[in-house]
C-alpha cells in the first residue's frame, strides 16, 4: 500500500492522472533488449556485413560517437537510431542505405512495442479511468495504440515532439494546456525521481513516485504519494 504522503493534498482535487510509460507500466530495459535482438536478426538476413565486421560493443561505440557528432539528435531517439543505421550501412558500402535503415528501424520499432505490462496494470487503468482522466507523458518512443493501451488514455505526449524531454517543463505545460486544467489538478505518476518527479513538481503538479528500488530519492521535496505498483494507486479510488 502507498506510504503516508508527506505533503498535504487530496485525491478529490485530481482531475487528470498522467503516467510515465517505460519502467512505470512495463519493464523498459527488457523491451529494448528484445528490440535490439530483433534488429540484430534483421541485420543477419539483410545486412550481413554489419554482423560479420562489427562486434556489438563497437556498434554501440559508433552510435555514441554518431550522437556526439550530431547533438541535435540526443533526445530524438527514433530519428537518431534510423539516421545512425543509414550512416552505418553507408559506411559499409550499402548503396541503398537509406531504405535499409528504414526497414531495419521498422523491425526494431515493431519489437519495441511488444511490451509485457506489469501485473495489475490493465485492471488498474480500467478502474482509474472510471474516476479520472488519464494521459501519458514519455521520453521514449512507445506507441500507445501499438502496445494496446490506446483506449485507456486521452493522448500521449512524446518527448521527441518537443525541444527538450522531461524534466524540462514544456512537455508538462503542454499536457496541462491540452487537458485545460490547473497544475494542482494533475497527479503525475512515474519511476524516475528527476525526469518524472522533479519535472512534474517544478510544473506545479502533484507527484506519485513508483518506487521500484532501482533509484534513490535525492530531491529536496517529498512526493505526495509513494507506491510500489500501479495497483496501489488504483486502490485509493
Amino acid at each position: 500500500m502507498p506510504e503516508t504522503p508527506l505533503q498535504k493534498f487530496s485525491l478529490k482535487e485530481i482531475e487528470v492522472i498522467s503516467f510515465d510509460l517505460d519502467d512505470t507500466l512495463w519493464n523498459g530495459t527488457q523491451v529494448l533488449i528484445k528490440a535490439e535482438k530483433a534488429m540484430q536478426s534483421w541485420m543477419a538476413k539483410h545486412t550481413e556485413k554489419v554482423i560479420h565486421e562489427l562486434p556489438s560493443a563497437e556498434m554501440r561505440n559508433r552510435k555514441i560517437q554518431f550522437i556526439k557528432s550530431n547533438p541535435h539528435l540526443i533526445h530524438q531517439v527514433s530519428q537518431a537510431r534510423e539516421l545512425f543505421l543509414e550512416h552505418l550501412f553507408n559506411d559499409l558500402g550499402y548503396k541503398n542505405s537509406k531504405q535499409l535503415a528504414k526497414e531495419c528501424f521498422a523491425e526494431f520499432f515493431k519489437a519495441r512495442q511488444q511490451v509485457q505490462l506489469f501485473d495489475g496494470v490493465l485492471e488498474s487503468l480500467s478502474h482509474l479511468k472510471k474516476h479520472v482522466r488519464l494521459i501519458a507523458i514519455t521520453n521514449g518512443n512507445a506507441d500507445l495504440q501499438s502496445v494496446g493501451l490506446g483506449e485507456y488514455f486521452e493522448f500521449c505526449l512524446n518527448a521527441e515532439d518537443f525541444n527538450k524531454p522531461k524534466p524540462h517543463g514544456d512537455i508538462f505545460q503542454n499536457a496541462l494546456n491540452r487537458t485545460n486544467i490547473q497544475a494542482h489538478q494533475c497527479l503525475h505518476v512515474g519511476d524516475h525521481p528527476v525526469h518524472d518527479m522533479q519535472g512534474a513538481f517544478d510544473a506545479g503538479m502533484h507527484t506519485c513516485w513508483l518506487k521500484d528500488g532501482s533509484r534513490e530519492w535525492q530531491q529536496d521535496f517529498s512526493p505526495n504519494l509513494t507506491i510500489q505498483k500501479v495497483e496501489d494507486l488504483a486502490a485509493l479510488y
